[in-house]
C-alpha cells in the first residue's frame, strides 16, 4: 500500500473516453494555433507590415499565401494576428470570467438586500444592445488593444452571472456547506474551499463561451475598422482584405479564407475544450443500439402468479463498459399479497422495480429473461401497450414524494391528469373522482387545492398513494416509500397500503432496506443481496431460521426493545454531578414565513419552553418525530440559531454573550454530523481534504501537522489510514465509509461533544450498528459526550445513558433510557415505542 497522499482531482474528462478524446483535439488544435502566434519569427522571415514582394502575388514557396496588395505576406500577417486575436480573447475571458464569478459568489452566498442590487445591474446591463454598444465605448474610448479588452469584457461578464448565481444558490444550500459553517468557516473559507470549485465544471465552459465569443467580436470590430490601426490581428486582416478589392479579384482565396478558417478553428477548438469538462461529474453515456432480449428456456406464466419474473438479467452501460446488475432473479406475486423485497442500498431492488414496468433509464437494458403480467409478456409488449398498463393494470409508488410531485401543479391537478389517463370524464364526474380519491388515503377534500410545499411529508406521500391508485391497477410496486418519514407516519402509510390492499384486492411489491417494518406486515420476504435473491419465505420463518448469512446478518442487526443492553450506560449519578456541558433555560424558538405584501406571512413554534441539560461524557438521546424540534435544538447549541426566549449556556457561558466570534467558539467545542452521508460530503474533495477541514478553518497550515492528525482520526474511525484510502473520492465509498469519515473530520479536533442528527437514519441495516458501534468506541475512549437525535426510541435506548422525548417544541418525558423504555409515562412515548 502506497504511504503517499495523490491529488486525484481531474480537470479533464478520462482520456480513455469519447468525451476525453474530443477535448484533446481540442486542446492540440488550440496548442498548434498558440504555438505557432508564439513562434512566428520562427516559422516566417518577414514582419507583417514589410513588403516583400509584388501586390497581389499568388502563392509561393517563399510566400505561402501569397501577398497582398502592398506587397506584404499574408502568412507572416495570419501568424503575427493570432497573436492580437488570442491575446484579446483570452484576457476577456479570464477578466470577464475572474469578475462573474467574484460577483456570483458574492450575491449567491450572502442573498438580501446585495443579491437585488446584484441582480438588478445584471438586468441592466442584459437589456443594452450588445454590439451597439461595444461598438460606441470603442468608438468613445478610441482604438488599442486595451480599449478592445475592457470594453469586450465589460459587456461579456453579465451573461455569466446569472448562470453562475443559479448554480451558487444550489450549492450554498447543500448540506456540506452548511456543514463547514456548523465548523465555524467564514463566509471567504466556503467561497474559497467549496463554492469555487464546485462551479469549475461551470465556469471553465464559461470561460471557453467567453473566449470565443471575444475572438468574434474583436474580429468583428477590427472588420469595422474599429481595431488598433497599428497592430495587425485576424479581424483587421479581414478588414483590409474587404477595403482594398480582395474580392473582386482571385486574391480572396488567400486573403480572406485563411484568417477566417484560423478564427473558426480556434473558435471550435474552445468549444471542444468546454465539452469534455463536466465529463468527471456527469459523463456522457454512449447509447447501444436496442439488442432483443434472450428468452430463458420453458418460460411461461406461472399459475396462481399475478405477477411473475422469471431469469431476469439488467445491464448498465458506461463509457467504461457494459456491467449487469441484476443476475437471473426469479419472483413471483401472488394475487393479494404484499411482498417484501428487502435488502441493501445498491443490491439491484429499485433497477428490478422499474425493470418491471420498462421504465429503466436509457443507459440500462434488460438482456435476458421473462416478465407475466396475468399471462401478458410485458417485455414482449410494445411501447403503446406499456402506456395502456402502466396507471391502470400495474403503478409504481416512487420513493421520494417531493420528487415525483409537480411542485408548481396542485395536488388536485395531479391527480385529475392521472384520472385522464384512464378514461376521460364529464367535469363533475372528475371532480368527484379527484375528491373521492383523495378522502379514499385520508386526506380531505380542500387538499385537492393544495400545493405539495403546503403539505406534510406523510400528506405528500398520502397523495402519490391516490394518484398511483386511482385508475385502480392489479399490481403495485412501492418503491421505498417510507424513506425519509418517521417511525409514525411509516406506520400510518403503512397501515393505509394494507387497507387499501384489503378494500382494492391489490397485489404489492414493497421494495425497502427497513427491515422492521415490512417484517411485521409482509406475507412473505425476498432479501436481495448483489443484484440476486438469496432467500426467500415468511418473515417469522426467516428471522427464526435464516439460511443465508446475509439474511443473518440482516436480521441480527436489529435493536430489540427488550432484553439486555447491546452498550452500558456511561453517565454516573452516585458521585457529585458535574457542571453542564450545554444547557438550555426556558428557551423558545419560533420560525416566521415571510412574502411579498406581507410582512408575515405565518409562522411555526419549533421550540415552546424547552429546558435540557448535557453532562461532559454523557449520552443523551433526543427522540421524536419529524417537526418535533430536533434539529432546531442541535442548531441551538451549536451557535448557529439565536433563541427568541430563554437562554443557551456551553460550558457555563451564555452563547450571547460570545460576540461575532460566537459560532466559531462553538465550533471548538462542539462538532455536529449530519444524517445524510451522501451530501454532507463534498464528491470534489478526497478523503484526506475533507477530514483536515476543520483544521483548516482553526488556521493550521503545516501540512505534516495536518497529515498526522488527519491519520489519527482516521484511525479513531476504525478507517484506513494509508495513502491511497485518503487519497479516494467519496464516491469511492460505501455509505458506511462516508459516515464514519464524517466521524473522522468530527473527531480530528477532539471536540467536548459530538451531536448527531439521525446518523444512521441513510445507511443499511447492516451498516447502521457499525457506526453505533464507532459512536460508543469514541464516547469511551476519548471521554466524549453525545447528543444523539434520532426517532429510532429503539436505538437510542441501547446507546443512550437518557432520553428526552420531544413533541411538537416541547420535551414530554425526560429520564434514564431503560426507565423510559420499560415505564412510559406519556401516551406519545407510548406510541413511538408501539412503532419501534
Amino acid at each position: 500500500m502506497s504511504e503517499r497522499y495523490i491529488d486525484t482531482r481531474r480537470f479533464l474528462a478520462p482520456a480513455e473516453t469519447l468525451t476525453g478524446k474530443v477535448q484533446r483535439v481540442g486542446m492540440v488544435i488550440l496548442a498548434v494555433i498558440m504555438l505557432s502566434a508564439i513562434c512566428a519569427p520562427l516559422l516566417t522571415s518577414y514582419a507583417p507590415r514589410d513588403s516583400v514582394c509584388r501586390p497581389f502575388a499568388t502563392p509561393t514557396a517563399a510566400h505561402l499565401l501569397g501577398c497582398n496588395d502592398a506587397g506584404q505576406d499574408l502568412f507572416s500577417q495570419l501568424l503575427y494576428g493570432a497573436r492580437i486575436s488570442l491575446a484579446v480573447g483570452l484576457s476577456v475571458a479570464v477578466l470577464s470570467t475572474l469578475l462573474a464569478t467574484i460577483i456570483a459568489v458574492v450575491a449567491g452566498f450572502n442573498g438580501g438586500l446585495i443579491d437585488r442590487l446584484i441582480m438588478r445591474l445584471v438586468d441592466i446591463i442584459l437589456c443594452l444592445p450588445f454590439m451597439p454598444l461595444v461598438i460606441v465605448l470603442g468608438v468613445f474610448f478610441g482604438a488599442s488593444i486595451r480599449t478592445q479588452v475592457l470594453v469586450i469584457a465589460f459587456v461579456m461578464w453579465a451573461p455569466s452571472v446569472r448562470e453562475l448565481r443559479a448554480q451558487i444558490l444550489q450549492i450554498r444550500s447543500s448540506a456540506f456547506v452548511e456543514a463547514s459553517l456548523a465548523m465555524g468557516a467564514s463566509g471567504y473559507f466556503v467561497g474559497i474551499r467549496h463554492l469555487v470549485p464546485e462551479l469549475a465544471p461551470l465556469i471553465v465552459p464559461q470561460f471557453v463561451r467567453i473566449a470565443h465569443n471575444a475572438i468574434l467580436v474583436e474580429t468583428s470590430l477590427s472588420f469595422l475598422g474599429l481595431g488598433d490601426p497599428l497592430q495587425n490581428s485576424w479581424g483587421s486582416i479581414l478588414f483590409h482584405a474587404n477595403a482594398r478589392t480582395a474580392f473582386l479579384t482571385g486574391a480572396w482565396v488567400y486573403w480572406v479564407m485563411p484568417p477566417g478558417l484560423a478564427v473558426s478553428l480556434t473558435v471550435l477548438s474552445l468549444a471542444l475544450i468546454g465539452f469534455g469538462y463536466d465529463a468527471s461529474l456527469a459523463p456522457r453515456i454512449r447509447r447501444r443500439l436496442a439488442r432483443p432480449i434472450e428468452r430463458p428456456a420453458g418460460a411461461a406464466p406461472r399459475p396462481g402468479a399475478v405477477l411473475s419474473v422469471q431469469k431476469l438479467h439488467v445491464s448498465w452501460d458506461s463509457e467504461f463498459g457494459r456491467h449487469e446488475v441484476v443476475h437471473g432473479v426469479d419472483l413471483d406475486l401472488r394475487r393479494g399479497e404484499l411482498l417484501g423485497l428487502v435488502g441493501e442500498s445498491g443490491s439491484g431492488k429499485t433497477t428490478l422495480s422499474m425493470a418491471i414496468l420498462r421504465l429503466l433509464r436509457p443507459s440500462a437494458s434488460v438482456t435476458r429473461g421473462a416478465i407475466w403480467l396475468n399471462g401478458e409478456d410485458l417485455l414482449r409488449a410494445s411501447d403503446a401497450t406499456m402506456r395502456r398498463l402502466r396507471g391502470r393494470r400495474i403503478a409504481l409508488i416512487p420513493q421520494s414524494a417531493m420528487n415525483a410531485l409537480n411542485p408548481v401543479l396542485t395536488i388536485g391537478a395531479q391527480l385529475g391528469e392521472a384520472l385522464d389517463q384512464g378514461g376521460r370524464r364529464p367535469p363533475e364526474a372528475r371532480e368527484a373522482a379527484i375528491v373521492e380519491n383523495l378522502l379514499s388515503v385520508g386526506l380531505e377534500a380542500r387538499h385537492a387545492l393544495s400545493f405539495p410545499h403546503e403539505l406534510s411529508g406523510g400528506m405528500r406521500q398520502r397523495a402519490v398513494i391516490a394518484i398511483a391508485l386511482c385508475n385502480r391497477p392489479e399490481v403495485v410496486i412501492a418503491d421505498e416509500p417510507t424513506t425519509g418519514l418517521d417511525v409514525l407516519v411509516q406506520e400510518d402509510i403503512m397501515a393505509l397500503l394494507l387497507d387499501l390492499r384489503r378494500r382494492l384486492d391489490l397485489s404489492i411489491l414493497f421494495a425497502t432496506h427497513n427491515l422492521p417494518l415490512i417484517a411485521r406486515h409482509a406475507d412473505r420476504l425476498a432479501v436481495m443481496c448483489g443484484g440476486t435473491i438469496v432467500e426467500e419465505g415468511a418473515p417469522t420463518a426467516l428471522r427464526c431460521a435464516p439460511r443465508h448469512a446475509h439474511t443473518r446478518a440482516l436480521f441480527e442487526s436489529l435493536p430489540a426493545l427488550v432484553g439486555d443492553r447491546r452498550w452500558q450506560a456511561h453517565a454516573d449519578t452516585s458521585g457529585p454531578a458535574e457542571a453542564p456541558l450545554i444547557e438550555l433555560r426556558n428557551v423558545s424558538k419560533t420560525f416566521r414565513r415571510r412574502s411579498l405584501g406581507a410582512a408575515d406571512a405565518g409562522e411555526h413554534q419549533a421550540l415552546n419552553d424547552v429546558s435540557l441539560t448535557l453532562a461532559p461524557g454523557e449520552k443523551l438521546g433526543l427522540v421524536g418525530g419529524s417537526g418535533a424540534g430536533k434539529s432546531t435544538i442541535a442548531r441551538l447549541c451549536m451557535g448557529v440559531l439565536p433563541p427568541d426566549e430563554g437562554t443557551v449556556f456551553c460550558q457555563g457561558k451564555d452563547i450571547a454573550s460570545l460576540g461575532m466570534r460566537r459560532r466559531q467558539i462553538m465550533s471548538e467545542a462542539i462538532h455536529l454530523v449530519f444524517q445524510d452521508p451522501y451530501q454532507s460530503l463534498r464528491n470534489g474533495m478526497s478523503v484526506r481534504d475533507i477530514v483536515a477541514e476543520p483544521l483548516r478553518i482553526r488556521g493550521e497550515r503545516d501540512p505534516a501537522v495536518i497529515h498526522a492528525k488527519v491519520r489519527a482520526a482516521l484511525a479513531a474511525a476504525k478507517l484506513p489510514h494509508d495513502g491511497a484510502f485518503i487519497s479516494r473520492l467519496p464516491i469511492a465509498l460505501s455509505g458506511g465509509q462516508r459516515q464514519r469519515v464524517a466521524f473522522a473530520r468530527a473527531v480530528v479536533v477532539r471536540p467536548k461533544l459530538i451531536i448527531a442528527d439521525e446518523p444512521t437514519s441513510m445507511l443499511d441495516q447492516s451498516v447502521r450498528m457499525e457506526i453505533m458501534d464507532l459512536m460508543e468506541s469514541l464516547a469511551r475512549e476519548n471521554a466524549t459526550a453525545f447528543l444523539l437525535i434520532t426517532h429510532d426510541i429503539a436505538l437510542a435506548r441501547h446507546f443512550c445513558d437518557r432520553l428526552a422525548v420531544l413533541r411538537q417544541g416541547r420535551i414530554v418525558e425526560e429520564g434514564l433510557a431503560d426507565t423510559i423504555v420499560q415505564t412510559p409515562q406519556n401516551a406519545y412515548t407510548r406510541a413511538l415505542i408501539a412503532a419501534a
